[in-house]
């Protein structure tokens, strides 16, 4: 996939909208047509600057041309650009490891993030260089997803042929600077583990997973009314997880919490789509992008937590719980691997 070419000319909703009406016509329509489609207090002068571009012809009955159907192609690409999360750069290349096994779907059944603040300088001593803990609220923050994943499967198949499993990931909210020298963001998983055997070794032998060793652990999500229960018996120490979980909605964040609202914390916690590795020995930074429903998060309450890596593992004394996010029935889909140079 290569990056959307410049547009002919500079964006312009109107013409945008006079191109898009002609497309969907098949091609042309009568002034009459065409105006009915368009704002109401449209610019007749936009008219005459795509005729001058060559982009459309015709005076009784207007024309899409094949140079206004390129000007639209082009439009799309910069709107899609424009809303991409995660944009493709020139110092990116795509590298799958198994294009048809690795680009993935699932659905998140049911899953909780699990918000803490930790401190900076903690967090940085387990985040591989060149990424660096991102500072929000005058702190840096790991979520503890876990999650129910229903179906995963290579995109394109039957739900029959998917895997159903737990999965718990430590996602810590990091940045880095580009060798073009931008900064972009994305979540680097500092642990992770499932319960199902066969999705570890698969993860673990993958490029598009094998960030860090992806252990195994005994997990259990289980629901009674409005409580949700979550467990992890992880088999290498400090991974074990007590949770007892209120998930009517609240409309506020639990009292002690930085965020004001679910609005004020979208971006810094939600709003993450790329999964970040580092590969010094030759030379890569690993970006895999996913594309998902939005999570619809809402505030639940913890009846009982303990969160074992939190309390005494490495982020023990450096770390303070903030907030839970509760969503359910998210789609995911996984784009193929890409890398750039370290």
């Amino acid at each position: 996939m290569s990056a959307p070419s410049e547009p002919e000319a500079p964006f312009d909703a109107v013409e945008l909208a006079v191109l898009a009406a002609l497309a969907a016509a098949h091609g042309s329509l009568d002034q009459e047509q065409l105006a009915a489609r368009l704002p109401e207090k449209h610019e007749r002068s936009c008219f005459f600057s795509l005729r001058a571009r060559g982009w459309i012809e015709g005076d009784g009955r207007i024309s899409l041309t094949p140079a206004g159907i390129r000007g639209l192609l082009d439009w799309q690409s910069q709107l899609e650009a424009a809303l991409d999360p995660s944009p493709r750069y020139p110092v990116q290349e795509d590298c799958p490891s198994i294009p048809w096994l690795t680009t993935v779907q699932t659905c998140w059944i049911d899953a909780v993030s699990i918000n803490y603040a930790v401190d900076a300088a903690a967090l940085a001593r387990i985040v591989p260089a060149p990424l660096e803990p991102e500072i929000w609220k005058g702190t840096a923050w790991v979520q503890l997803l876990m999650s129910s994943l229903r179906d995963m499967r290579p995109q394109g198949l039957a739900p029959l042929f998917g895997v159903c499993f737990y999965q718990a990931s430590y996602r810590a909210a990091v940045r880095y600077r580009s060798v073009d020298g931008s900064w972009r963001r994305g979540g680097y998983f500092v642990r992770s583990e499932t319960n199902h055997p066969v999705m570890r070794t698969v993860g673990n032998a993958l490029a598009e997973f094998r960030f860090h060793d992806f252990g195994l652990a005994e997990m259990v999500m289980v629901r009674d009314g409005e409580r949700l229960t979550l467990g992890i018996d992880a088999a290498v120490p400090h991974g074990k997880l007590v949770a007892l979980f209120d998930t009517r909605t609240f409309a506020e964040p639990p009292p002690g919490s930085v965020w004001r609202s679910l609005d004020e914390l979208e971006e810094p916690l939600v709003e993450c789509y790329d999964a970040l590795g580092v590969d010094r020995e030759n030379g890569h930074l690993y970006i895999l992008t996913i594309d998902r429903d939005p999570w619809n998060a809402r505030f639940v309450q913890p009846i009982d937590l303990y969160a074992e890596y939190f309390e005494s593992g490495p982020l023990g004394g450096a770390s303070r719980y903030d907030s839970t996010l509760h969503f359910q029935k998210c789609a995911y889909r996984w784009r193929p691997l890409r890398r750039e140079p370290l």
